[in-house]
């Protein structure tokens, strides 16, 4: 068989698998499994990417391979945390006198949408069909607790390790082995609180000034539609799209060193274009506009007419990828912005 035959047979293999990924995004986004906003926020893309990636028939080797992982990676988590349910009812069995197995086979509490308080499941077993009742409200339960843990590991995933303590890594593990294992809606919140503790102010918007009433009302929830609505609470709270951003940030700040501005830069104020990274990396920046900013700030303390300190501006732009509007040209020599989360970087235009 030749090379060409070969390809001509892989091809249709390779649409067919990506006719069946986007059948089986689309199936879970209508039956409710999923949610879009997670998959845009796993991938980076926007809802009216992802609508569009779905309809169409041509490959897109950006968003396939994005979604292709991400896929992967659902599947893993669904995947370890029914493996350790079922390990943690078999270790029941087995072994009744370990804490924590005896945890995990400990029955979930009623969801409030059950319909009925746990008494009255219990006196419905004495009536025709009544276990059959209450074991379907149980299922029910447990299904949703499932849910519940599957959205805040898949939550603990997006969020980027700039985002949290450097504890976070040595912890990460055994939290994920807990939060799979948890049994009830109030083990869930033990896992969400834990997380919640590891995030970094820079995580949040200015708005999660509330996080003390935040937690003190999760405290009190016992059913996973509370802890779920909480969750989203937190997840609403964070910079989702300065995460986004932070990756092309990077790239077109290592671009700008490799760059002959970069070197002129690194003359001007080595420690304040150091600061420029530290920046990036907490969040501070709403997009390439903002960065810009700060390096043509730099720049202003270069020495020389004013066609020469216009060319090193004109450079600067040209490497982080962004116009030299008047704006810029007029910024006058400063320090590096504040990482201060409350900062307003709303006037600044993002470039993404």
């Amino acid at each position: 068989m030749t090379s060409r035959t070969r390809q001509q047979d892989i091809a249709p293999s390779v649409s067919e698998a990506l006719r069946l990924m986007k059948q089986a995004v689309q199936s879970s986004l209508d039956l409710g499994d999923i949610n879009p906003q997670s998959v845009c926020k796993a991938v980076g893309m926007t809802k009216p990417q992802l609508s569009s990636w779905l309809t169409t028939t041509s490959p897109s080797p950006h968003w396939d391979a994005k979604v292709a992982e991400w896929l992967k990676q659902a599947q893993a988590r669904a995947l370890s945390a029914n493996g350790a349910q079922h390990r943690g009812a078999s270790s029941s069995v087995s072994s009744k006198g370990s804490g924590k197995a005896a945890k995990a086979s400990q029955p979930a509490k009623a969801s409030p949408s059950g319909g009925a308080s746990a008494k009255a499941a219990t006196s419905r077993e004495s009536t025709p069909g009544g276990k059959g009742v209450q074991a379907g409200g149980k299922a029910s339960t447990e299904q949703s607790v499932r849910r519940l843990k599957q959205d805040l590991l898949e939550l603990e995933t997006y969020i980027p390790w700039t985002a949290v303590s450097s504890a976070w890594q040595s912890k990460r593990a055994a939290w994920e082995r807990k939060t799979c294992a948890a049994g009830d809606a109030g083990c869930v919140v033990q896992q969400l609180l834990a997380l919640e503790r590891f995030l970094l102010p820079c995580a949040f918007e200015a708005r999660w000034s509330a996080g003390n009433e935040w937690r003190a009302r999760l405290l009190r929830q016992n059913s996973a539609a509370d802890v779920k609505q909480s969750l989203r609470e937190l997840e609403d709270a964070m910079h989702w799209a300065r995460f986004g951003a932070h990756s092309t940030l990077v790239e077109r700040y290592e671009q700008l060193l490799t760059s002959r501005a970069g070197e002129q830069l690194e003359r001007l104020g080595a420690r304040r274009l150091a600061q420029v990274r530290s920046t990036i990396d907490s969040f501070g920046y709403a997009g390439l506009a903002d960065m810009a900013q700060d390096c043509i700030a730099i720049a202003g303390g270069a020495e020389g007419a004013g066609a020469e300190l216009r060319e090193l501006r004109e450079s600067i732009c040209a490497a982080l990828g962004v116009p030299l509007t008047d704006a810029l040209l007029r910024l006058p020599a400063k320090g590096a912005r504040s990482t201060d989360a409350s900062d307003d970087l709303s006037s600044t235009t993002s470039a993404l």
